[in-house]
Protein backbone atom coordinates (compact mmCIF):
# COMPACT_ATOMS: atom_id res chain seq x y z
CA UNK A 1 0.00 0.00 0.00
CA UNK A 2 1.17 3.32 -0.81
CA UNK A 3 0.53 6.77 0.16
CA UNK A 4 -1.06 9.11 -2.58
CA UNK A 5 1.28 11.68 -4.25
CA UNK A 6 0.34 15.34 -3.78
CA UNK A 7 1.87 16.88 -7.14
CA UNK A 8 2.30 20.87 -6.85
CA UNK A 9 1.82 22.92 -10.06
CA UNK A 10 5.32 22.86 -11.34
CA UNK A 11 4.84 18.88 -11.07
CA UNK A 12 6.77 18.37 -7.58
CA UNK A 13 5.99 16.47 -4.95
CA UNK A 14 4.55 18.22 -1.84
CA UNK A 15 5.50 17.46 1.16
CA UNK A 16 2.71 15.91 3.61
CA UNK A 17 2.60 17.57 6.82
CA UNK A 18 1.71 15.91 9.66
CA UNK A 19 -1.73 15.70 10.49
CA UNK A 20 -2.44 14.02 6.82
CA UNK A 21 0.64 11.83 7.38
CA UNK A 22 -1.14 10.57 10.58
CA UNK A 23 -4.86 10.16 8.99
CA UNK A 24 -2.56 7.94 6.12
CA UNK A 25 -0.97 6.04 9.11
CA UNK A 26 -4.59 5.42 10.74
CA UNK A 27 -6.00 4.46 7.84
CA UNK A 28 -3.60 1.97 7.57
CA UNK A 29 -3.52 0.82 10.91
CA UNK A 30 -7.51 0.40 10.45
CA UNK A 31 -7.49 -1.87 7.42
CA UNK A 32 -4.62 -3.71 8.85
CA UNK A 33 -7.01 -4.70 11.93
CA UNK A 34 -4.99 -2.11 14.62
CA UNK A 35 -6.77 -0.19 17.77
CA UNK A 36 -5.48 2.85 17.51
CA UNK A 37 -5.44 5.95 19.45
CA UNK A 38 -4.57 9.64 18.92
CA UNK A 39 -5.23 12.80 20.80
CA UNK A 40 -5.25 15.79 18.76
CA UNK A 41 -4.77 19.22 19.42
CA UNK A 42 -7.23 21.98 19.69
CA UNK A 43 -7.57 25.64 18.79
CA UNK A 44 -7.75 27.88 21.92
CA UNK A 45 -7.57 31.92 23.01
CA UNK A 46 -4.37 30.64 23.94
CA UNK A 47 -3.01 28.49 20.87
CA UNK A 48 -2.79 25.23 19.47
CA UNK A 49 -3.62 22.63 22.80
CA UNK A 50 -4.32 19.30 23.99
CA UNK A 51 -6.34 18.29 26.81
CA UNK A 52 -4.51 16.26 29.16
CA UNK A 53 -3.88 15.90 32.54
CA UNK A 54 -1.06 14.13 34.55
CA UNK A 55 2.26 13.87 32.66
CA UNK A 56 1.38 14.22 29.20
CA UNK A 57 3.46 16.45 27.78
CA UNK A 58 5.00 14.76 25.01
CA UNK A 59 3.29 11.84 24.61
CA UNK A 60 2.97 9.87 21.43
CA UNK A 61 0.67 10.59 18.54
CA UNK A 62 -0.10 7.25 17.85
CA UNK A 63 -0.48 4.23 20.10
CA UNK A 64 -1.37 1.02 18.08
CA UNK A 65 -2.93 -2.22 19.96
CA UNK A 66 -3.13 -5.07 17.77
CA UNK A 67 -3.52 -8.89 19.70
CA UNK A 68 -0.30 -8.77 21.96
CA UNK A 69 1.63 -6.01 19.85
CA UNK A 70 1.76 -2.65 21.30
CA UNK A 71 3.25 -0.03 18.87
CA UNK A 72 3.74 3.59 20.04
CA UNK A 73 4.87 6.21 17.05
CA UNK A 74 6.32 9.57 17.37
CA UNK A 75 4.65 10.64 13.59
CA UNK A 76 6.91 13.83 12.04
CA UNK A 77 6.87 15.89 8.91
CA UNK A 78 9.73 14.64 6.66
CA UNK A 79 11.47 18.55 7.36
CA UNK A 80 10.12 18.65 10.92
CA UNK A 81 12.89 18.61 13.49
CA UNK A 82 13.77 15.86 16.31
CA UNK A 83 11.35 15.03 18.61
CA UNK A 84 11.55 17.28 21.61
CA UNK A 85 12.74 16.63 24.83
CA UNK A 86 9.28 15.61 26.54
CA UNK A 87 8.74 13.23 23.12
CA UNK A 88 12.24 11.35 23.97
CA UNK A 89 11.28 11.41 27.46
CA UNK A 90 8.01 9.34 27.07
CA UNK A 91 9.58 7.29 23.87
CA UNK A 92 12.33 6.40 26.73
CA UNK A 93 9.90 5.11 28.92
CA UNK A 94 8.05 2.68 26.29
CA UNK A 95 10.92 1.67 25.45
CA UNK A 96 11.41 0.28 29.33
CA UNK A 97 7.89 -2.13 28.12
CA UNK A 98 9.00 -5.51 27.39
CA UNK A 99 7.67 -6.25 23.82
CA UNK A 100 6.94 -2.35 23.24
CA UNK A 101 7.68 -1.41 19.26
CA UNK A 102 8.76 2.18 19.82
CA UNK A 103 9.20 4.28 16.81
CA UNK A 104 9.96 8.04 14.44
CA UNK A 105 8.17 7.69 11.49
CA UNK A 106 8.21 10.06 8.50
CA UNK A 107 5.83 9.85 5.33
CA UNK A 108 9.48 8.54 3.70
CA UNK A 109 8.39 5.94 5.87
CA UNK A 110 5.74 5.19 4.74
CA UNK A 111 6.41 1.21 2.99
CA UNK A 112 7.83 0.24 6.05
CA UNK A 113 5.22 1.13 8.43
CA UNK A 114 3.11 -0.88 6.10
CA UNK A 115 5.61 -3.85 6.57
CA UNK A 116 5.58 -2.97 10.26
CA UNK A 117 2.06 -3.34 10.86
CA UNK A 118 1.13 -6.69 8.76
Amino acid sequence: MRRAARISAKGKPKPINEARFTKQVIQLSRVLGWRSAHFRAAQTAHGWRTPVQGDGKGFPDLILLKGTRLVVAELKADKAPKPRPEQEDWLVAFRCLPGAEVFIWRPADFEDIAKILR
